[in-house]
């Protein structure tokens, strides 16, 4: 079983409905199924929604954590494990050494970076950890297209879905991780 759920996701305030329940369903799923979820220890956005969840719902909270949210007092309370980093390529090592597995909700800069790191190491077969796009209301929907794209041009060497799977719901992340 890949029991360590490494998510990256955004830290930003006010977002959608649709994206709280989204980090709703994956920290449950997380929780109830006595997986551990490796994240940033943000309090903040989904992070800290994400967070809440998996621990409403028993599951064990890491968080890998980088100087500068200590600094800012961002550091989410209900880390099992914290992880401490120097910055975020720090950070990005760490979760890669901790994950089993890599979980994208709708995120930003941070998120795109991470994503790009795990996929960028297994392309070059430093380390092959599987990415699943969680496809919120077709968030992920023009990053597959640009993927697609620079297939088409030769810029990388297979499809997008060679690299990553992508899922609209818990049930459909439920049979991609049953068949990793």
């Amino acid at each position: 079983m890949l029991e360590k759920i490494g998510v990256f996701l955004s830290s930003k305030p006010h977002l959608s409905a649709a994206c709280l329940k989204a980090a709703d369903a994956l920290g449950t799923w997380i929780g109830s199924t006595g997986r551990t979820l490796v994240y940033g220890g943000n309090t903040s956005g989904l992070m800290g929604h994400l967070a809440e969840a998996v621990n409403r719902s028993g599951g064990r909270i890491f968080g890998v954590v980088p100087q500068r949210l200590f600094d800012i007092g961002c550091v989410s309370p209900l880390l099992h494990v914290t992880f401490p980093t120097a910055d975020l390529a720090d950070r990005k090592a760490t979760m890669i050494q901790e994950s089993d597995v890599f979980i994208a909700l709708p995120g930003g800069l941070g998120t795109l970076d991470e994503v790009f790191t795990v996929l960028a190491a297994a392309t070059l077969q430093f380390e092959h950890h599987p990415v699943i796009l969680y496809n919120v209301e077709g968030c992920w929907d023009l990053l597959l297209a640009l993927l697609e794209d620079l297939h088409q041009r030769r810029l990388i060497d297979k499809r997008p879905e060679a690299y990553l799977k992508v899922v609209g719901s818990i049930e459909e992340l439920e049979a991609v991780i049953a068949d990793l």
